[in-house]
């Protein structure tokens, strides 16, 4: 029963519905000109983040897997994950290029290009360890907020806090299914969390 929570929680909180999930979050903040923005553009602009962002990228995965360039989506040794993580960081860095100059979503662009260095980060790190792709993005998520919290001095601890939980979460069920070790889950949140604020205290 708890593997299969684990199994439930690895996959809603997929890396790739991370963007998809900071999008909503921003939204959801008064940052910028978001109080403004009208609801169908907010829609329209979540809808294309999840599929050139979530749902483009698990095709191409289905593609490698059907060419047995993977064996399986789980992608569980490190051989498996390069091709998988370039094709990942080519779609994050075409959505940050397609949006790049739109002011309105400006911190959610710098959270793009941010996750697409954490890919690369992730693909260098892969060669030395099978480091958790999952902490790495929900160490960057917590950065973000985190980071965005501090440079405009609003009060979104609520939001810090739910993230904070699902990150907590996220590392139990990637320790709980032993796809990686201690070492792997708590250091991948520490390389995101901190790179991620870093970008948005000084970018």
């Amino acid at each position: 029963m708890e593997n299969k929570i684990a199994k439930f929680i690895s996959l809603i909180f997929h890396p790739l519905l991370l963007p998809t999930y900071a999008l909503t979050l921003i939204f959801s903040t008064d940052y910028y000109f978001v109080p403004v923005l009208p609801d169908d553009y907010k829609f329209l602009l979540i809808g294309f983040v999840f599929i050139t962002s979530f749902i483009l990228p698990v095709i191409m995965m289905l593609l490698l897997l059907k060419a047995k360039m993977i064996n399986s989506l789980q992608m569980e040794t490190q051989n498996e994950r390069v091709l998988p993580l370039l094709i990942v960081a080519g779609f994050f860095f075409g959505i940050f290029y397609f949006l790049r100059e739109s002011p309105q979503i400006a911190n959610f662009n710098i959270f793009l290009l941010g996750s697409t260095v954490l890919v690369l980060i992730s693909l260098v790190l892969n060669y030395f360890t099978k480091i958790s792709i999952h902490m790495i993005a929900h160490g960057g998520l917590s950065g973000t907020f985190i980071g965005l919290a501090l440079t405009y001095n609003q009060d979104i601890r609520l939001i810090i806090y739910c993230i904070l939980l699902i990150a907590g979460l996220t590392a139990f069920a990637r320790l709980k299914l032993k796809a990686h070790s201690q070492f792997q889950v708590y250091s991948g949140f520490l390389i995101g969390c901190v790179f991620m604020l870093c970008l948005f205290l000084f970018v």
